[in-house]
């Protein structure tokens, strides 16, 4: 009996060490080695920030397991970076930890009582600045007269009309690449006239001229377009001054008037 019992303790023994042999040796081969951050920045801040976090990605995942990393960790680690969104997460066995980083684009702020919520162009908030400044250049699109809720950074903003506005810019993003190159400036207005609906837009360009959109929520879309392509259809001495305006028609359309320098008595 004692016998057999030596050969059982020195058969578990020996498991025990072959476990742990293959562990170590499994641990050797997945470990990783090389963190794989491919970024993709619109400004010198994010060049900044991609140094950061790659760093800070080393720092924490080099030499871990393959095998057990939590993809979470490498998520919540990205989301310390606001302006950065995360595109791609894999593990590449044996050695390699891959992720794909996308720079968002500042585009809107408005006034919050610690200075500004900055937005991207989705409409999700990033952070608050002090100032409106964009972090590329200029300044964001402010937006006035807007009751907008912000919550934690990556969320989308909400608020009455604010899906309107997004759609507004977008119109200008879709056909010349960033609304900010052209818009200084959306304001919520409340009408005088019920028959003009609750509220309007006033749209203010970088140039000078406004446009005036009432009723902005009904034919949202085909509104945004239309203001557009008759801002783009302005001279250049045109856009220095004055406005235009889009109103509802009794035939549930809208009209969209010539460049005026005053409105009508």
């Amino acid at each position: 009996m004692k016998r057999k019992g030596k050969i059982l303790l020195t058969t578990a023994i020996g498991l025990v060490l072959l476990i742990a042999v293959i562990a170590a040796a499994l641990n050797a081969v997945f470990t990783v080695t090389d963190v794989e951050a491919h970024f993709s920045t619109v400004s010198e801040a994010g060049v900044t920030e991609s140094y950061a976090l790659q760093a800070e990605l080393e720092e924490k995942f080099v030499g871990s397991s393959t095998t057990f990393l939590d993809l979470e960790e490498v998520k919540e680690i990205v989301e310390k970076y606001p302006a950065f969104r995360l595109d791609g997460l894999e593990k590449h066995f044996s050695r390699t930890l891959s992720l794909t980083v996308t720079e968002r684009r500042e585009t809107f702020a408005f006034r919050r009582e610690s200075g500004y919520a900055i937005l991207d162009e989705t409409g999700l908030y990033l952070y608050d600045k002090a100032q409106n400044v964009n972090r590329r250049n200029g300044e964001n699109i402010l937006l006035e007269g807007f009751t907008l809720t912000a919550g934690e950074a990556g969320t989308a903003v909400s608020g009455d009309y604010f899906n309107e506005a997004l759609i507004f810019c977008d119109a200008f993003r879709e056909k010349l690449g960033e609304a900010r190159a052209n818009i200084s400036s959306i304001c919520l207005i409340p009408t005088e006239n019920a028959l003009e609906g609750r509220y309007y837009f006033r749209i203010f360009f970088k140039e000078g001229v406004y446009a005036d959109v009432y009723q902005p929520d009904h034919l949202t879309e085909d509104k945004a377009s239309s203001v557009r392509d008759c801002y783009l259809s302005l001279t250049d001495a045109q856009r220095l001054y004055g406005f235009f305006d889009v109103v509802d028609s009794v035939d549930g359309r809208f009209t969209v008037s010539d460049h005026r320098d005053k409105r009508p008595l």
